[in-house]
């Protein structure tokens, strides 16, 4: 395709007449429909001479394409992703808003549920669900007219620009989801998968759309159930109206409950959205709508199973087939992400098919540094549970192979070890004065209320910057202290220097997109 271009711009540039201006246009040239179907049918036809003139790696490289592709689509999810770069910053996919504040059909049709809801005498000790088609028609409008609410669509545009994304309902999964108020003793059953941090979906890994389920809160919650998502670190206590909107397939989340007995439930509705980028969802959308009806509508089938587990064998169900998979399941996305998953796993084949290691190395070297290099420029919205997972996970992988390294040909001179050693210490040692979430822009991202200089212990009174530049020293002790580190790789770890010194900068004079910490006093007087 891209040499048909150029070979057009030839002709243009030329001055000469194409065989498609002639043939095609004109007069009574073709339609635009004609025209793209002889324009792809022209580049299948040139599909075997092209693979027949390239190398083996080219071909090697081309049947690669997909699994390249479906790595780079699970982090184009959403505007704020649209260039699915794993080391750019990584935004909240929570979406939170509040229903019926400024519309009273919308506060009159959750009134209706709330209702219809009471009606049905829901228990008191397990959760109680309904579909949408098991209300009464007054009830069932009510939903749809909450479904199709201009609040939700334009809580959603936030996130996903009109121009560019379809939202669509997805009715097949709506239903009525009401908390008991107490919890019945005995074994486990599916009902603690709620308070067990979970994903609910399977499709981590569908390129491009998403399934949000949105969770509408349409009473007092008097027994103040709260749902955290560590992700986007957020917890709220949803009701009366609140909206808490989330990927059916990617979000992991949980519940708490701060008081339990008597007879207040919390009612809430689940409302499901599918979203892809416009040109694609036909394909996207729609395949992941069916998707996710299906499987919810079966994992629905097995919950109501072991909701009141009475065999062993149902015991054994609910405890290791729901909660227990539920576990497991989760963990891979809370310690690794599936779209991190997919980028190594593509890194990997790649790099095997091609035989190089060199290209896995230096793909996996440097994500870390620029993803806070991203994250610090650019504060808004951040999912800060995310970004901790990320530079944690892309740092432990970088390290892993840069001591391997270094460790290669044996014991490295002592001198070196020391260096690297000392180091480390310091770095670690900045790490327990600032805290976890210091340490990873707690400040700069507003989660540590705390200012600038209240780190004062050591080695924050002697050394500045001294977790950039114990690092700094550590890996440089590491490059003179391995004769394989220089020979082979003999620019890894002065990138790592490089890259860390360019964060240095940006911290030290607070480059950001707004106002550094040291003029914001100024600022501050000269508006007073």
């Amino acid at each position: 395709a891209a040499g048909y271009i150029l070979q057009d711009l030839a002709h243009w540039y030329f001055g000469e007449e194409t065989y498609q201006q002639n043939s095609w246009g004109g007069k009574n040239g073709l339609s635009i429909d004609k025209v793209l179907e002889l324009w792809l049918e022209h580049c299948y036809y040139l599909l075997p001479l092209t693979l027949s003139c390239a190398t083996s790696q080219a071909r090697i490289l081309a049947s690669l394409v997909p699994i390249i592709f479906l790595s780079w689509s699970n982090y184009a999810l959403d505007s704020d992703s649209i260039w699915g770069l794993p080391f750019l910053a990584a935004k909240k996919r929570l979406l939170i808003g509040k229903l019926g504040t400024n519309i009273s059909q919308e506060t009159n049709d959750m009134r209706t549920i709330q209702k219809w809801v009471m009606d049905q005498n829901p228990a008191t000790d397990q959760t109680s669900h309904w579909w949408v088609q098991n209300m009464n028609r007054e009830a069932q409008f009510a939903f749809e007219r909450l479904v199709n609410s201009i609040t939700i669509k334009a809580l959603f545009e936030t996130k996903f620009h009109p121009d560019e994304y379809t939202i669509e309902p997805v009715r097949g999964m709506n239903e009525i989801y009401v908390s008991a108020p107490s919890k019945r003793a005995g074994p486990k059953t599916s009902d603690d998968v709620f308070f067990t941090e979970h994903v609910d979906g399977p499709f981590c890994f569908f390129p491009f759309a998403s399934v949000y389920r949105c969770i509408l809160a349409i009473d007092e919650n008097q027994c103040e159930f709260t749902t955290h998502f560590p992700n986007a670190f957020h917890s709220l206590a949803a009701r009366n109206g609140d909206i808490l909107a989330f990927d059916f397939h990617r979000e992991s989340h949980y519940i708490t409950q701060k008081y339990s007995g008597g007879n207040k439930h919390r009612i809430v509705l689940k409302l499901h959205y599918v979203t892809a980028p416009t040109s694609l969802f036909w394909l996207c959308g729609r395949l992941l709508r069916f998707l996710s009806v299906k499987y919810n509508q079966l994992f629905r089938a097995l919950f109501l199973a072991t909701i009141q587990p009475t065999s062993k064998s149902t015991i054994i169900l609910a405890d290791l087939g729901v909660v227990g998979f539920t576990v497991l399941y989760n963990a891979i996305e809370k310690f690794i992400g599936y779209a991190n998953l997919t980028y190594y796993i593509a890194l990997t084949i790649t790099s095997l098919t091609m035989h190089s290691y060199a290209l896995f190395l230096y793909a996996t070297q440097f994500l870390h540094y620029l993803r806070y290099i991203s994250t610090y420029f650019d504060r808004k919205n951040v999912a800060f549970g995310t970004f901790k997972r990320d530079v944690l996970l892309f740092k432990s992988i970088a390290l892993a192979q840069l001591f391997r390294l270094y460790l290669k040909q044996g014991m490295p001179h002592p001198l070196s070890l020391i260096g690297v050693f000392l180091g480390y210490f310091i770095s670690i040692k900045a790490t327990q004065a600032l805290g976890v979430d210091g340490t990873y822009f707690g400040i700069e991202l507003n989660v540590v209320k705390k200012d600038y200089k209240f780190v004062t212990m050591f080695p924050y009174n002697i050394i500045p910057h001294p977790m950039i530049l114990g690092q700094c020293f550590a890996i440089a002790s590491m490059h003179f202290g391995s004769t394989y580190l220089r020979t082979h790789y003999p620019l890894l770890c002065p990138i790592h220097i490089g890259l860390y010194l360019t964060h240095l900068t940006q911290e030290a004079f607070d480059f950001h997109d707004g106002i550094p910490w040291y003029k914001q006093s100024i600022e501050t007087k000269k508006i007073n």
